[in-house]
């Protein structure tokens, strides 16, 4: 920095600034020619030494489920931009829902140095973030809660988006849902499951031991072979709610093995958008979740903590509300009349 302050005739402090990624109170033309400058002379920052001055690593480290999935990887590379706008890097890797990948991804991260967390926590991950809370290390959580464990989050209403969409499907006409969730019990299935049970209970309509599917994604082949099982057992089925996108994709697959039509002989919902949801014909109505939103506000919460602009004493928790897109796999449901 004194070196590319001395060649363009600046204060260290404004080259630290451009370095940095602070550049609010600095004139564009400036920080064009500093960052020319570094490109030219191939300047990198030492991490190591950053580290010894600061106290900060400048990186962050993002843990979620799966960053292949379309929901996941949406916020990965939107919270990649902004942490890059503000001048930090991101590690991001996934747990593919497993207690162990994700301890052993958080370790991993703890001794990269990262500045905080943001988190998508697996089941068996509540005395990993209680040593955050004791090591005051800062860390959000999205997607969904650790019971028991109050700490910072941004997640989404499942419980209301999950409601709503059953109660769409029961305003067009369908008796007979069947919902087909996962059974890992972690706490955004266990909302969404709430509120397709409690939106049929507030109809009045029973509740069977057929109504509700529940199959282990660890293995896709296994999982779609249950669902085809499920759908063949089940005739009388008119509609079925998927509790997340990749089980929404996997059910399509099961219909079109079994020969079944959307929406002509079953409608279909799903909990989650996805490209294939829009693209398909017919286009599968859905609960999505506003990513940008989800992922603008995580990141900028845990920058607040990192800066010591909000006291890690004083926790956010904030609940972000579905929209539910009505598609063409959920119309009115037909009335059939018997001919004679």
């Amino acid at each position: 920095m004194k070196d590319i302050a001395r060649e363009l005739d600046l204060s260290i402090t404004t080259v630290s600034f451009v370095v940095n990624g602070k550049c609010d109170s600095i004139s564009p033309a400036t920080v064009k020619k500093v960052k020319a400058l570094i490109k030219k002379r191939g300047f990198n920052p030492n991490s190591a030494a950053r580290i010894l001055r600061t106290g900060q690593s400048k990186t962050i480290g993002l843990i979620v489920e799966d960053i292949g999935n379309y929901f996941f990887g949406n916020i990965a590379k939107i919270i990649e931009l902004e942490a890059h706008k503000n001048g930090y890097n991101v590690f991001f890797s996934s747990t593919e829902n497993d207690d162990d990948n994700a301890k052993a991804l958080i370790n991993k991260m703890k001794n990269s140095s990262v500045d905080g967390f943001i988190i998508t926590a697996t089941k068996g991950l509540k005395e990993e973030i209680l040593k955050f809370k004791n090591e005051n290390l800062p860390f959000v959580l999205i997607d969904r809660l650790v019971p028991g464990i109050e700490s910072n989050y941004i997640i989404l209403d499942n419980y209301k988006g999950a409601y709503d969409l059953t109660k769409h499907l029961l305003s067009n006409g369908y008796r007979k849902i069947g919902f087909v969730s996962i059974p890992e019990g972690m706490s955004q299935m266990i909302d969404r499951k709430q509120g397709f049970i409690d939106a049929l209970n507030d109809s009045k309509i029973n509740i069977t031991a057929k109504t509700i599917l529940e199959v282990s994604y660890k293995d896709s082949n296994k999982a779609l072979a249950t669902i085809k099982k499920y759908i063949g057992k089940n005739p009388d089925l008119d509609a079925l709610f998927f509790a997340t996108n990749y089980l929404g994709v996997l059910g399509i697959e099961a219909l079109q093995q079994r020969n079944l039509k959307i929406p002509e002989d079953i409608a279909v919902v799903s909990f989650d958008d996805n490209d294939l949801f829009r693209l398909f014909t017919p286009s599968i109505t859905v609960a999505a979740q506003p990513i940008k939103e989800i992922a603008t506000k995580s990141i900028a919460l845990l920058l607040k903590i990192i800066n010591k602009e909000q006291s890690k004493a004083r926790l956010v928790g904030e609940i972000i509300r579905p929209t539910i897109i009505i598609r063409d796999s959920s119309p009115k449901k037909r009335e059939i009349r018997m001919v004679i």
